[in-house]
């Protein structure tokens, strides 16, 4: 287990006239995801409150994925066809229609499962082709879920890092679009958006706080996107509280805390297999890098076990998930039971009234959930 307690300052002033969840609410299937009150873990971890969103189902896919990539998808196509008429529900026929015109475009996208699965999702609600590229060790079952979504699977011998640069070669191609969730310079736009689309997420947590404030959030980061959507939120909705955010990596493949304690995007190697898998990425969104470099509080690169024990605790409180969407959980558990609790503590200001919030990213059975 490794610690970097960081010092934050201001972010930039966001512009929310445009939010994702507008949109959102009017998509078929359209539901918020719950907000868990966790007694148990909250006396575990000697605190006030621990509270749990639930994101392991969102519009019948098995993670949070489909929120950035829908948006994305829907802000890209929006600048040659417009905004969709009206403000009420739509039906896929609606969503199909409006994207008549671009019927020939394939959405492209590099994923180790869940974003290529959310985007070819997408492609599906609009009428389009998908052309998803993953490393060769995700598994077949997940390989599958993604197939049966309408897609062309690309398999790309290496790491994460090898597909996005297929992907990246992929979408120079005519009719295509790249829906990537991860961004190689910060004027990249797509990635952005991708992240601006998780903030429903947060929007909701608001809605479902009644009021609440949060004191910390614990957040798992592959490339960094959902990470940054909760530092924005942290940090300008709740400006007036400042919640301290804990970004949480698997050991072996700590991209966001390398680039943290570098001061700029760094890459690593991140060959190492984790049970954390769908977290396994070698180098920071260049989108995400300014957000996180100004509000992280905490990074923590953890073993397998923390999480592992994670989803247990995590099933205990009926919410069911993997290592990867328990790892949020993990960092509070590793933070504040582990060998650097103390320093942990006293640098977030944790007391017995603290409230703390963690997300749950992913289904138990993502990984192999045709089977």
């Amino acid at each position: 287990m490794r610690v970097l307690l960081r010092t934050t300052t201001e972010l930039d002033p966001t512009d929310t006239a445009d939010q994702a969840i507008d949109f959102h609410h009017r998509l078929p299937g359209y539901s918020e995801t719950p907000l868990l009150n966790a007694p148990d873990l909250a006396r575990t971890l000697d605190v006030a409150q621990v509270l749990v969103k639930d994101e392991t189902c969102r519009f019948d896919l098995p993670s949070f994925k489909i929120l950035g990539a829908s948006w994305a998808t829907y802000v890209m196509l929006r600048q040659k066809l417009g905004p969709i008429p009206g403000d009420s529900s739509l039906l896929y026929d609606d969503l199909q229609t409006w994207a008549a015109p671009l019927k020939q475009l394939t959405l492209i996208a590099a994923s180790d499962g869940n974003h290529g699965r959310a985007v070819a999702r997408v492609a599906k609600w609009f009428g389009l082709n998908s052309r998803i590229f993953l490393p060769d060790f995700v598994s077949i079952p997940r390989r599958r879920s993604i197939e049966a979504e309408d897609a062309e699977v690309i398999i790309v011998k290496g790491l994460y890092d090898a597909s996005v640069d297929a992907a990246i070669e992929a979408a120079k191609q005519n009719d295509t679009l790249l829906i990537s969730d991860t961004a190689r310079s910060v004027t990249d736009v797509v990635p952005q958006l991708v992240t601006d689309g998780y903030t429903t997420a947060f929007t909701e947590v608001d809605r479902q706080l009644q009021g609440l404030s949060i004191d910390t959030v614990s957040i798992q980061a592959g490339v960094g996107g959902l990470s940054s959507a909760c530092t924005s939120w942290a940090r300008t909705t709740h400006r007036n509280t400042l919640p301290h955010i804990i970004v949480v990596e698997p050991e072996k493949a700590a991209c966001v805390m390398s680039a943290l304690a570098a001061g700029e995007p760094v890459s690593i190697c991140a060959d190492k297999i984790s049970a954390m898998s769908v977290l396994q990425c070698g180098t920071i969104s260049f989108t995400a890098f300014k957000n996180l470099n100004a509000g992280v509080s905490c990074c923590l690169a953890i073993e397998d076990s923390w999480a592992t024990s994670a989803v247990s605790s995590l099933a205990a409180c009926d919410i069911h998930t993997g290592p990867s969407g328990a790892t949020g959980l993990a960092g509070l558990i590793a933070a504040f039971t582990g060998p650097f609790a103390t320093p942990i503590r006293e640098h977030l200001g944790i007391s017995g009234k603290s409230r703390l919030l963690v997300l749950a990213t992913e289904a138990t059975k993502a990984a192999d959930y045709l089977e």
